[in-house]
């Protein structure tokens, strides 16, 4: 712990150290300040998601991860697949000028290893591809959407982020020691998914499915089971207290990465946020190292930012994205993470809480400008 702290003094002190951006210079790669949309937002009105897709991109959101849910797409095996959920997001990426991530996440309860468990793992790792190819045959390059609705700027979805953290068992739940447990019956879904996106569109990208708490060793598993060629962008989603701690984590993921050589891949934190949840829900004994109050999340925030901004070109660190964990959230009594909202959103009204202002100020600064509600610097 002594030699952790003296290296975080040491990173601080250099980063605290550097001189300050000329404005109007563009210091991070296009898509580097992203955020999640999930949650109750995705159930608001239409005209109350577009307003705030605008919002989002006027605070300087470039690329947006949001869930493309399999169980709502198709709630049972022989109904016809539902893209009205999935249309609306893309169309709104589209007109606002941002990446969309698409998470491809859950499934139906027919398709459930565990038919009663919310958060099982697919029965059949093919039913899960062939929906994954029916995304990529709509949105991709090549996408049916595209030629329906020309009236939409042409912005292709080419980036399928598998699962999410499949590694713990509230989001991947599979019996220990079976066919479908981690790690290898991940891989299978890999395998299995990655073909289909790639043969539906060869200019695509395979995001791995976000990995939390010790990232870096739940990286190394799937490298030892030969993954390494099944994936194109590497992900982290660790938790932890303080902004330095999450960029010795991914110096964790990016050196685990070189081992294998693999090292010339894109690193994406897909997840970052400290829930301002102190006081205000319990908190269970893992969380609290990480669960913090309204000042301090916003704080942390603008830290976090300009650390990982300032690692861009090292090859230690090297982070392409860096995704807020939530745009708008409930700030409901129940689950820390309802608090990690840069907005509260009550069912009916969208409420700034303090974070907003700095994620904004730390995307001008970095971006090189302010944006517009499509994506452009104002003039």
């Amino acid at each position: 712990m002594r030699t952790v702290r003296i290296l975080l003094l040491a990173l601080l002190g250099v980063l605290l150290a550097a001189p300050p951006a000329e404005s109007g210079d563009r210091l991070v790669a296009r898509g580097f300040y992203g955020a999640t949309w999930d949650r109750s937002a995705r159930h608001a009105p239409e005209p109350v998601q577009e307003a705030q897709w605008a919002l989002m991109a006027r605070s300087g959101v470039e690329s947006v991860r949001t869930v493309f849910s399999w169980t709502e797409a198709q709630p049972s095996a022989d109904a016809p697949l539902s893209f009205t959920a999935t249309d609306a997001a893309v169309a709104r990426a589209a007109r606002h000028g941002m990446r969309l991530l698409a998470l491809v996440h859950g499934a139906p309860r027919w398709a459930r290893l565990d038919p009663d468990t919310h958060g099982s793992a697919p029965r059949r790792s093919s039913d899960y591809a062939a929906y994954v190819g029916a995304l990529v045959r709509r949105y991709g390059s090549s996408g049916s959407f595209w030629a329906e609705h020309p009236e939409l700027p042409r912005r292709p979805v080419r980036e399928w982020q598998l699962w999410n953290e499949p590694h713990l068992g509230i989001e991947w739940h599979a019996p220990p020691g079976s066919q479908a447990a981690w790690p290898r019956g991940y891989v299978r879904l890999l395998r299995e998914s990655a073909g289909a996106v790639r043969s539906g569109d060869r200019r695509a990208k395979v995001v791995l499915g976000g990995l939390t708490n010790d990232s870096w060793n739940k990286l190394r598993q799937l490298y030892r089971l030969g993954a390494r060629r099944l994936f194109d962008v590497v992900t982290m989603q660790t938790y932890t207290s303080s902004p330095g701690n999450i960029v010795l984590a991914l110096g964790k993921v990016r050196a685990v990465m070189r081992r294998y050589r693999d090292g010339r891949k894109p690193l994406w934190a897909t997840e970052v946020g400290w829930p301002a949840a102190r006081g205000r829900t319990p908190v269970e004994a893992y969380a609290r190292p990480w669960v913090t109050t309204d000042r301090v999340m916003a704080r942390r925030l603008g830290e976090v930012y300009a650390m990982v901004a300032r690692h861009r070109r090292d090859p230690r660190y090297r982070v392409g994205r860096v995704y807020w964990y939530s745009w708008a959230t409930g700030y409901r009594p129940g689950d820390v993470f309802d608090f990690s909202g840069l907005l509260r959103f009550d069912g009916q009204r969208f409420t700034p809480r303090p974070a907003l202002r700095y994620f904004r100020a730390s995307a001008r600064r970095h971006e090189g400008c302010a944006k517009t509600s499509r994506g452009t610097c104002r003039r």
